[in-house]
């Protein structure tokens, strides 16, 4: 798993303690990254409807209250093109009988896995994270 989903959490709590727009470059000193990695996931959080930015305005803010932000329905926005928390790797021997239906038992297990992560990071929002920090 990469650490995109954190980050995206650290860019909404970033922004969340603060009423001003915030800049890329900002953001990034405080992750400790580089401008151009922040600007990806802003676009990213921006298609979510988390963020917002206008043309001519230097800065991202947020577009709804840290309470609403749902660490979850984060989750499922930053993990969209994923199948699963994990991978399955998919060069088994079919000629073995584990190897020909591990990818079929594993997909089943891990269907129920990530229903259960979204279902308990949705008990968490943006501003439980805030009230931690």
């Amino acid at each position: 798993m990469n650490t995109q989903f954190s980050v995206s959490i650290h860019i909404l709590s970033l922004l969340g303690t603060n009423n001003i727009p915030m800049s890329s470059q900002y953001i990034a000193d405080s992750i400790n990254s580089n401008a151009t990695l922040v600007r990806k996931l802003c676009r990213h959080l921006k298609e979510g409807h988390y963020l917002q930015s206008s043309q001519g305005v230097t800065g991202y803010r947020l577009t709804c209250p840290t309470d609403t932000i749902r660490l979850g329905d984060l989750y499922q926005l930053i993990f969209s093109n994923a199948d699963h928390f994990a991978k399955i790797h998919g060069d088994s021997n079919v000629e073995c009988h584990v190897g020909k239906n591990i990818s079929h038992a594993l997909d089943k297990i891990y269907t129920e896995v990530d229903q259960s992560i979204v279902n308990k990071l949705n008990t968490f929002t943006i501003k439980d994270v805030i009230n931690q920090l």
